[in-house]
């Protein structure tokens, strides 16, 4: 389904500043992840919501630029982005093999990577004391995500639930000890869809020694002007990060 952009913040009609650079592209076709990733983007009806949306609006509502976004299973973003089907994939975190295979943005948000273990599983918690603490566990995360940023062996992190409830599910039935995510997504669900992932004896802990796990834009290579994209969407973060936008517009979500 691909739904045209909608304004949802009061903000987004003056947060543009700095001078404007063009494109020659009329439209540009967007994706970002299927389960949803609220606050960032996420499905409210039929409309697509969020702070990536509201970013977007800001930088391309009066630019000519038809920016039109869909959610698809975030593995299907992530190739047909690389294959050029996508011109953007929203919300990615580093890895080489991504800065190898796309242009990333500068980042424009940071999350804190965390991880969370069933209380009924181990009443007595987890002994972590440092990241390498949680390689010596049974990690799961979200098929196709890349944890590179966690601190963690991404190798040894069983990638087969589709969506937090079934990464609930197997840590509650005692297949994994812990499962990744950001804490940001899990409170982000809670305030825009209602959805506690932490109820049931839920306990998130935040990863020792990790600061925050950056996140970027993905442009696809196939784009004839990728190397323009970036270097607007660069230069618009970077001024609505030095006055606060980025800022204002996320806490709108996370208040």
């Amino acid at each position: 389904m691909k739904i045209a952009l909608l304004s949802a913040t009061a903000l987004a009609g003056s947060l543009l500043s700095g001078p404007a650079m063009a494109l020659d592209t009329s439209s540009l076709k967007v994706c970002g992840d299927g389960a949803n990733w609220p606050p960032f983007h996420y499905k409210k009806g039929e409309n697509i919501e969020g702070y990536d949306i509201d970013v977007l609006n800001a930088i391309f509502q009066d630019s000519g630029v038809d920016v039109s976004v869909d959610l698809p299973p975030w593995k299907r973003c992530v190739f047909e982005t690389k294959s050029g089907n996508y011109d953007i994939a929203l919300s990615a975190s580093y890895s080489e093999e991504r800065d190898r295979d796309f242009l990333l943005t500068d980042y424009y948000y940071t999350l804190q990577p965390s991880y969370i273990y069933s209380t009924q599983q181990h009443p007595n918690g987890l002994n972590i004391e440092t990241a390498d603490d949680i390689n010596q566990l049974r990690m799961c995360g979200l098929l196709g995500y890349n944890y590179t940023g966690f601190s963690v062996d991404d190798s040894q992190v069983r990638k087969s639930a589709k969506d937090f409830k079934q990464l609930v599910k197997q840590t509650q039935a005692g297949r994994c000890d812990v499962f990744l995510a950001r804490y940001e997504i899990l409170a982000g669900f809670k305030a825009a869809q209602g959805i506690d992932y932490l109820a049931g004896g839920m306990q998130v802990e935040p990863i020792p020694g990790n600061m925050g796990d950056k996140f970027h834009m993905m442009i696809s290579r196939e784009h004839p002007e990728a190397n323009e994209i970036k270097a607007l969407l660069d230069q618009n973060f970077e001024s609505m990060r030095q006055s606060g936008q980025l800022k204002s517009i996320l806490d709108g979500y996370l208040d």
